[in-house]
């Protein structure tokens, strides 16, 4: 099909002004040399820096962990004591993993009213932690001189970290060592004021005394030199002066022992 003629420009000024018009509304012309339009991109905020503080209770449990495992109470008094004082939220629960090796430690080196102080500054919530409360009762029956209670609250902050619902089986590792280590010391020192106190005590009380039946009781006694005679149930300690590394009890633990001393002429046989 031929093309018809082609169109003429315009002539007149009506269609001149006509065909001007008409190029103002023509989109503009594509130039396929120009830069394509950048595509939009969505702005990705700055990776931003963690602000948390690391937690200095987490932070030290491994090495109070350790110095429990070999013993070094000492070492581990002075760690737990720094920590305490450097450490800037005392509100943090994560605190318990210092604040129990630390009063057990004071326990087992017998400075009981460093122990006691230990707990009293503690914030009331922390308080309330059932961890601390069975703590407390073992520091306060200790103080007391109560012996039936005190193997008695042993045995339940050893209880508590042994149920399921507690969620920390490395604190509860380190807990079972010092209460361990708690009751071998209290019980040496146990050993040594009934042996100043008493020339023979029946088997029934030195049970009460020391937390432990006669099976257990007796190897132990005989270890200390005790003699034991089978006939009449009665253990004769052995007098023993007391050893110059041997740190003086607290003031309860000596009015007990003064209590001990008078029941002498009573229960001697």
């Amino acid at each position: 099909m031929a093309n018809g003629p082609p169109t003429p420009p315009p002539t007149t000024d009506v269609e001149i002004q006509d065909e001007a018009r008409m190029n103002d509304t023509l989109p503009p012309a594509v130039d396929g040399t120009s830069d394509p339009a950048p595509e939009a991109t969505s702005a990705q905020p700055p990776p931003q820096q963690s602000n948390q503080i690391q937690d200095p209770y987490g932070l030290i449990f491994p090495r109070i962990a350790e110095l429990a495992t070999q013993k070094r109470w000492i070492e581990l008094i002075d760690i737990a004591e720094i920590t305490e004082i450097n450490a800037n939220n005392d509100q943090k629960l994560s605190r318990l993993f210092v604040i129990v090796p630390l009063v057990l430690a004071y326990l087992i080196k017998n400075d009981l009213p460093i122990a006691k102080l230990v707990l009293e500054r503690l914030p009331p919530d922390i308080r309330l932690n059932p961890l601390i409360k069975n703590l407390g009762l073992l520091t306060t029956s200790y103080s007391a001189g109560a012996y039936e209670q005190i193997y008695s609250n042993a045995n339940a902050l050893v209880n508590a970290v042994a149920k399921p619902e507690f969620q920390q089986p490395e604190l509860a590792q380190v807990i079972n060592i010092m209460v361990e280590s708690f009751l071998f010391s209290f019980r040496d020192r146990t050993f040594l004021l009934l042996s100043r106190a008493y020339t023979s005590i029946t088997l029934s009380l030195a049970e009460m005394y020391f937390g432990l039946g006669s099976s257990e009781l007796l190897p132990v006694a005989a270890r200390h030199g005790w003699a034991y005679d089978t006939s009449t149930k009665v253990l004769k300690p052995v007098p023993t002066n007391e050893p110059a590394s041997f740190v003086a009890p607290a003031v309860s633990s000596l009015v007990n022992f003064n209590f001990i001393a008078q029941s002498v002429s009573q229960l001697e046989m």
